[in-house]
């Protein structure tokens, strides 16, 4: 890990949180090692799975950040273990009127570990200002399947992602070498969120991505995303979706897909079909979503 956690702080500038986790195997069965926090970023459950797994479910209590919060996460999987992780409800980002939020998160994952990195959509309210990374570190046979998914305003109250900024960085590193990454830095309303080769004016962006660290991903996978992906937008057809959604092999062992649209709900099953299609050639076997979505 990165050292001790910083201790609580809140100043006039906002909340800093901080969360180290350790996970390894014990017996057949993952289980949690490490676990130290300082101010408002907790786990609150590390379930073991009848499969040897362990689901970590993280939470943030205040729900989401204004501006000068900070939140900071730092994962570890050691050596052979299996870890599912995510969240019980969305990362709001609220309204700041001057200083922007700032949120860190770092997985790091040993030889032969399988990670599972399925949060829940990130909600950005209009005038937020957003600074997110994820940066994923995996030696050579580590397995990763998971997403982030970013939602721009709230629909279903009116509201647009009219003023305020989006910076976002999602970067999976393999062998120590940088397989893929991805930067997002856009102003509301700026090009990149208007243009067909971005977000398109949707509302709704997501990275699914599958990674098996030296080992080639198979074609059944691929065209497997792919097809399911031609029969979301297809099915989507003439509704106020616009879904639009594609999967390329980004080197023999990463695929990655992109979804844009205007219905979150409609992106996170899709997000979800693609972990169910990637889960058995990846880590082995089926699994069931989380059962903490459901509540």
């Amino acid at each position: 890990m990165d050292g001790a956690a910083a201790g609580e702080a809140r100043s006039g500038t906002g909340w800093a949180a901080r969360l180290e986790l350790a996970f390894a195997p014990r017996g057949a069965a993952t289980a949690l090692v490490h676990n130290r926090h300082a101010g408002p970023l907790r786990l609150i459950r590390a379930l073991p799975l009848i499969d040897g797994r362990c689901q970590a479910v993280i939470v943030h209590p205040p729900g989401g950040l204004v501006g000068g919060d900070t939140l900071d996460l730092d994962v570890e999987l050691a050596e052979g273990a299996r870890v599912l992780v995510t969240t019980p409800g969305a990362q709001k980002w609220y309204r700041s009127a001057r200083d922007g939020a700032y949120a860190r998160t770092c997985v790091r994952l040993r030889r032969g570990a399988a990670l599972e990195w399925l949060p829940q959509p990130t909600l950005v309210f209009d005038a937020a200002q957003v600074d997110q990374s994820l940066a994923l570190w995996l030696d050579h046979g580590a397995r990763a399947i998971g997403w982030e998914c970013l939602v721009l305003g709230r629909a279903a109250m009116g509201e647009r992602f009219a003023s305020g900024r989006l910076v976002q960085r999602l970067a999976l590193h393999v062998a120590g070498a940088p397989a893929w990454v991805e930067r997002t830095d856009a102003p509301a309303g700026g090009l990149l969120l208007r243009s067909p080769l971005g977000w398109g004016g949707r509302a709704v962006a997501c990275t699914v991505w599958a990674v098996a660290a030296g080992a080639a991903i198979g074609d059944a996978v691929r065209d497997g995303w792919r097809a399911a992906l031609d029969e979301a937008v297809v099915s989507a057809d003439g509704r106020a979706a616009r879904l639009a959604a594609g999967a390329s092999r980004v080197r023999e062992d990463l695929l990655a897909a992109r979804l844009v649209a205007d219905d979150s709900q409609l992106v996170t099953r899709v997000a979800q079909s693609l972990w169910a299609l990637a889960r058995p050639a990846l880590l082995g076997a089926d699994s069931e979503p989380p059962r903490i979505w459901a509540t």
